[in-house]
């Protein structure tokens, strides 16, 4: 069999982020960055490719989380193909990347848990970071006591990425929703002392939870999101 390492699990991940650790995520358009694809939300980057690589091997105090293939994902058709990268991967502890994703880890689709995600913004003074509102938007964190938004191009905000990280600053809690560009910015805002959280879809997920709707993508909603 391919090899691929072990991850930690969701609800694991997610306690330590709650605790205070930082997270960069990868999904399949971050190992495909890596190779030097384009995805949809971010055109190659010389830049870019050479930090989502380095990353997989150095992060600092930030948890890394790749996909928790491994796992009994109901999307393992999906999943498994992307084993491939595994001359990626480094021989370190890997975090689960679908504690966003409960279409990936439906296990962790459960009251308990939601309320562990919402802990990281209620009663908190937070920065949202993101390239739409598809995903996490301001209203999405109304517990919050402040949210301070930072809103990004849609697509290739990594030609910004200076210019985003000066507007963010060193808030004391940053969750972020911009693709590629996220899983970065993670590992820079956590080097500089922030608690920053690469969340990806979970503003999808979140809304879908409170409506009561099950956890699956729409064609509309794969259209529209943020990765």
């Amino acid at each position: 069999m391919t090899y691929y390492p072990d991850v930690i699990g969701e609800l694991e991940t997610m306690r330590q982020v709650v605790a205070g650790a930082s997270l960069a995520r990868y999904g399949d358009g971050e190992f495909k960055m890596c190779e030097g694809s384009s995805i949809k939300s971010q055109v190659h980057h010389p830049a870019l490719q050479r930090r989502l690589r380095a990353i997989l091997v150095e992060s600092g105090s930030c948890l890394v989380g790749i996909p928790n293939i491994r796992s009994n994902t109901p999307k393992a058709d999906f999943w498994g193909p992307h084993m491939r990268f595994h001359p990626l991967l480094w021989y370190r502890p890997y975090y689960s990347a679908f504690v966003s994703r409960p279409d990936s880890a439906p296990w962790i689709d459960t009251p308990a848990y939601w309320d562990l995600v919402e802990s990281l913004w209620k009663g908190q003074d937070v920065t949202l970071v993101g390239g739409s509102h598809k995903s996490l938007a301001p209203a999405d964190l109304a517990s919050a006591s402040s949210v301070t938004h930072i809103l990004c191009p849609k697509q290739h905000a990594y030609a910004e990425y200076d210019a985003i990280m000066a507007r963010i600053g060193t808030p004391k809690r940053a969750i972020l929703c911009l693709g590629p560009t996220a899983t970065v910015m993670a590992v820079d805002l956590c080097a500089k002392g922030v608690h920053a959280i690469d969340l990806g879809h979970l503003g999808i997920f979140l809304r879908k939870h409170r409506a009561g709707l099950p956890m699956w993508l729409s064609k509309d909603d794969k259209s529209q999101a943020t990765l």
